[in-house]
């Protein structure tokens, strides 16, 4: 959670020169950290149960007790847990992001955010010396095979956060029958979409790694029938034809202009007459305050330093879709991810 400083603390750190942006980029960098050990440690279901002294804390997660009033004391100041009477208890926002049995949880995605900062992030000063990722996302997790479980269950972990908003706010043509998921992964979307409309069949198009880790995250048991993985490369791959919607989900960003271009051809050729393509990307210029600009723009450098792209802009990307056949373009903003939009277009008929 992040620390907001008080007016007496901004005139501080102003007034000693350190300016609050430094100081609390340290702290928020700490506290994910001491927030993600916590995750692994089982400290917050631990406390699921009810109040619990430090010493019980320990205890019950195997740890050493000065360790765990430490970490229990600095997530008490983070908002994570609350103490009184030197017990301590998970907050409403813990609850609810933090643990396992949460409809919203964001405990499978942490490992994977954080090997992104801890990890990750190591290439890229690299990475910006070089003007291309040292090591591609792709060709890292390949390194190491069981993060591409880290990998889908951090993409999920997004999903779940959006994916009921994505299904509510894009209606399908009434004829629809066929989707297509490029790079869908776990698969989220595509159930949600046959969940909603009951002709429609989904193919979820994704390298076989990212294909069996989904299955072993239990995505692909959820989908049902109507629901097929076909492992393949998208941009070396056939598609296929007679596809009513397509699919693509965080993909823009991986990639340069001209393989956006590429990708969204081959896609329309994929799509039948009239066809939906649905793109959802972070786009540069649509954060809302301050913590949308950051988000969108750290982001972007995220983005460099995985595949060599960026966050684009809302006016490339339809220039993209327009130029590879479609028409009609139009944006959603969506509400519950900031900085994330979704781009419609229909192909021409």
């Amino acid at each position: 959670m992040p620390c907001v400083p008080s007016l007496i603390e901004r005139l501080m750190l102003l007034t000693f020169n350190q300016g609050p942006g430094g100081m609390l980029d340290l702290l928020g960098a700490q506290a994910f950290r001491a927030t993600c050990v916590a995750v692994k440690l089982g400290v917050f279901e631990a406390l699921k149960g009810g109040r619990l002294s430090a010493s019980e804390t320990a205890r019950k997660i195997g740890a050493d007790e000065q360790g765990t009033t430490l970490l229990l004391e600095a997530l008490d100041a983070l908002g994570y847990v609350k103490k009184k009477d030197n017990r301590f208890v998970n907050t409403p926002m813990t609850v609810k992001w933090l643990l396992l049995d949460s409809p919203t949880s964001l405990v499978h995605g942490l490992r994977f955010f954080e090997s992104t900062v801890f990890e990750r992030w190591g290439f890229l000063e690299e990475s910006i010396r070089q003007g291309r990722p040292k090591m591609c996302l792709q060709n890292w997790l390949d390194q190491q095979p069981d993060y591409w479980r880290t990998y889908q269950d951090g993409m999920m972990a997004v999903a779940r956060v959006v994916v009921d908003e994505v299904v509510a706010r894009v209606k399908l043509p009434s004829n629809a029958c066929r989707l297509l998921d490029v790079g869908g992964g776990h698969g989220l979307y595509s159930i949600k979409f046959c969940r909603r409309y009951p002709d429609l069949s989904s193919t979820v198009f994704d390298l076989p790694q990212a294909l069996a880790a989904a299955r072993e995250i239990g995505a692909a048991a959820a989908a049902g029938d109507r629901i097929r993985q076909q492992p393949g490369d998208f941009w070396r791959d056939d598609l296929g034809t007679s596809y009513d919607v397509a699919l693509l989900f965080n993909i823009m960003h991986a990639s340069l202009p001209e393989k956006n271009l590429e990708l969204l051809t081959k896609v329309a050729r994929a799509l039948n007459r009239g066809g939906l393509i649905v793109v959802m990307d972070q786009i540069a210029g649509n954060g809302i305050g301050p913590i949308g600009r950051v988000l969108v723009r750290l982001q972007g450098l995220n983005f460099f330093n995985d595949g060599g792209g960026r966050a684009y802009a809302f006016g490339e990307i339809v220039q993209w879709v327009t130029t590879a056949g479609f028409t009609n373009p139009r944006r959603i903003k969506l509400r519950r991810l900031t900085g994330f939009s979704l781009v419609l277009a229909t192909k021409v008929a």
